[in-house]
């Protein structure tokens, strides 16, 4: 036996027409699925197949139906996040590529010499007083056309000239398995037929 239908208990005033009015209006899809799940509910449509016509999952039909029972139209502002505006303007923008592009952290008396999605926080807090994550930070150095590459670990303890030693060595040995069959590691290996 299956479950019972969500059923939708009033439209609060609204007829089916003024509802999709609206979905058609809007340019939120999270305002458009709430309202097309609405009507079609409203109208019988069982949520199997309404989860299909939006491409989600019955839950989410479900979840649709249910605050639109308890919190009626005010459930169709999608307050995610998403849509959510920035607080940095467009010179502030400018001005954080300007920085990155030809300040050092160490001018702004930071303890790093090169800038990275820490210190470039701290920075637009220090300078707009607005506080962002490190991850909107890497967002925002994505979109402004800059590359993030983490820093690489270099022993400085190693003798040089065993360094220098082992790299020619490992192009010898590279060389001469290219042209006799012999493994980098200096081997021997199979025979190839052919």
């Amino acid at each position: 036996m299956s479950r019972k239908m969500v059923e939708v208990k009033s439209l609060y005033g609204s007829t089916v027409e003024d509802l999709k009015l609206i979905a058609n209006s809007t340019e939120s899809n999270y305002t458009r699925d709430v309202l097309q799940a609405v009507i079609q509910r409203y109208n019988g449509v069982p949520t199997s197949i309404i989860a299909r016509n939006l491409n989600k999952c019955n839950a989410t039909i479900a979840n649709y139906i249910n605050k639109w029972n308890v919190q009626g139209i005010a459930c169709i502002s999608d307050n995610r996040g998403g849509n959510v505006p920035s607080t940095l303007t467009d010179d502030m923008v400018e001005d954080i590529r300007g920085v990155v592009k030809n300040k050092s952290p160490h001018e702004f008396k930071y303890e790093h010499n090169r800038w990275n999605s820490d210190i470039l926080s701290r920075y637009i807090e220090d300078t707009y007083g607005s506080k962002f994550s490190k991850s909107w930070v890497r967002k925002l150095l994505k979109n402004l056309g800059f590359s993030y590459k983490r820093g690489v670990y270099k022993p400085t303890k190693g003798d040089i000239d065993l360094q220098v030693s082992f790299k020619k060595k490992w192009q010898r040995c590279w060389k001469l398995s290219k042209t006799q069959r012999i493994s980098p590691f200096g081997s021997l290996m199979k025979q190839v037929k052919g």
